[in-house]
């Protein structure tokens, strides 16, 4: 079996055993063509790929001497030429690069189902296929910066993601190590900090919570000159509101070992002070009926759409926050003011962040009513939407070697166009949002605001 491995120095094995490769720019070569397996790469772009802006005059006719040298390392029928320019044939299976990515799909979708246990396992096994950071050997080598910070960024992705499903899974206590490292060694990174966040309140330490907040505001502020995230600031209001639900943490599904405490919540009296706790809540509910019922009225059903009408708020401020982000990061790459690589972290970090905003819609608790059910489905389609146009940014943005004005490229059109397609998912959202969010005096949206 034939195996190409790109997560980390790269190599190529046959049952088990490494096989010889050139040295330098061929295996350069090896590394561009895997990245763009079966698809033809044009002798210009694998000229840019490997030279830069100043290849020498005899740049094409090496070139076809490394094709050469990899033929005779991998087979002939493996390295094809096909006008105008070269196509390396690769199974999904037979390589590295593929397999993580697809244990990662896998993964974020037994998250968004609910199986953390699962998903926990998933992006385990693509965090095993690392062995190093990638492309350190082709430094010298343009495309080899890109493509190895977007695959380390694709490495911390999955690994945030992996202590989502541990935090749901209850192991709080012993991710705080591993957090507090990642973030160390990630400063700026946004979402391991609001993680570390998370660990430390659901381990009984609400101060070393706030003042880690308090630390990152700092940190971004001075690093980025921006405040931080909505997503950020929300969790630093909940915790200093003691909002049960951020109690909330499946524990792991497996016996207690031997002599290991036995948890508050299967402690006799822990079990005496929730029947009576329960027992007062019962009462008050049974009081708030009668009164309900003496009177006529009944004010369930405005207090849930209400509270529908203030969650679906919270999303359209933070989806308000990616359409900026996106935007700023096109424009950017138009100005000159971001290189085409920084635009495209940029918006990695957008599709990340609509990702979980796609499972929180999905986790709502939506009124009965129809133009409710209406108004979460075509929010929950709108997401999607910005989410399919964020991607053709990112196809395009991945493709361009530098900034500069628009082009007329087929990704770029294609960016535009799903773009379109959002903007008019979203009008027929708040067409029928914003008359419920008007009724109750809240404020209404326009479908280029989010």
């Amino acid at each position: 079996m034939l195996e190409f491995r790109v997560l980390g120095p790269v190599e190529v094995v046959v049952d088990g055993r490494p096989v010889a490769l050139p040295a330098a720019k061929p295996r350069a070569l090896l590394a561009d063509l895997l990245l763009n397996r079966n698809r033809v790469v044009s002798v210009d772009r694998l000229v840019d790929d490997l030279w830069g802006e100043q290849p020498p005059d005899t740049a094409t006719k090496a070139l076809q001497g490394y094709v050469s040298q990899l033929r005779k390392a991998l087979g002939a029928d493996r390295l094809v030429t096909k006008p105008p320019g070269y196509s390396l044939r690769v199974d999904d299976a037979e390589l590295d690069l593929a397999r993580f990515e697809l244990l990662v799909r896998e993964g974020r979708e037994l998250l968004g189902a609910g199986d953390s246990k699962a998903a926990a396992k998933r992006f385990d096994e693509a965090l095993e296929l690392w062995r190093g950071p990638p492309f350190v050997e082709f430094q010298a080598e343009p495309f080899a910066r890109d493509a190895g910070a977007r695959l380390e960024d694709a490495r911390l992705a999955a690994l945030e993601e992996r202590i989502e499903a541990d935090l749901a899974l209850g192991r709080h206590a012993r991710l705080v190590p591993e957090l507090e490292q990642l973030v160390a060694s990630e400063p700026l990174r946004e979402r391991p900090r609001g993680q570390l966040m998370l660990a430390l309140y659901r381990s009984g330490r609400q101060a070393d919570a706030l003042e880690l907040y308090r630390r990152t505001r700092e940190t971004l502020s001075e690093e980025l000159g921006i405040e931080p995230s909505l997503e950020l600031q929300e969790l630093e209001r909940r915790m200093l509101q003691h909002d049960p639900a951020l109690e909330r943490a499946r524990a792991p599904a497996r016996p207690a070992e031997e002599g290991a405490p036995i948890p508050l919540a299967r402690r006799p009296q822990f079990l005496v002070l929730v029947a009576l706790a329960l027992a007062v809540v019962a009462a008050i509910i049974a009081a708030i009926a009668l009164t309900a019922g003496s009177s006529g009225k009944s004010t369930s059903g405005s207090g849930e759409l209400r509270s529908f009408v203030d969650k679906l708020e919270g999303f359209l401020g933070q989806s308000q926050d990616g359409r900026r982000a996106v935007a700023a990061a096109i424009d950017g790459a138009f100005s000159c003011k971001l290189t085409p690589h920084a635009a495209l972290v940029r918006l990695d970090r957008v599709q990340r962040n609509r990702q979980s905003l796609l499972q929180q819609a999905a986790a709502l608790a939506v009124p009965n009513t129809e133009e409710a059910l209406n108004a979460s489905d075509l929010f929950q389609e709108s997401v999607h939407a910005s989410f399919d146009a964020d991607g053709h940014y990112s196809d395009w943005l991945a493709g361009r070697k530098r900034c500069g004005p628009p082009d007329n490229s087929p990704e770029l059109k294609a960016a535009r166009a799903a773009d379109r397609t959002a903007t008019r998912t979203k009008r027929a959202f708040v067409r029928v949002f914003d008359p419920i969010a008007s009724r109750l005096h809240e404020r209404i949206w326009s479908a280029r605001e989010f």
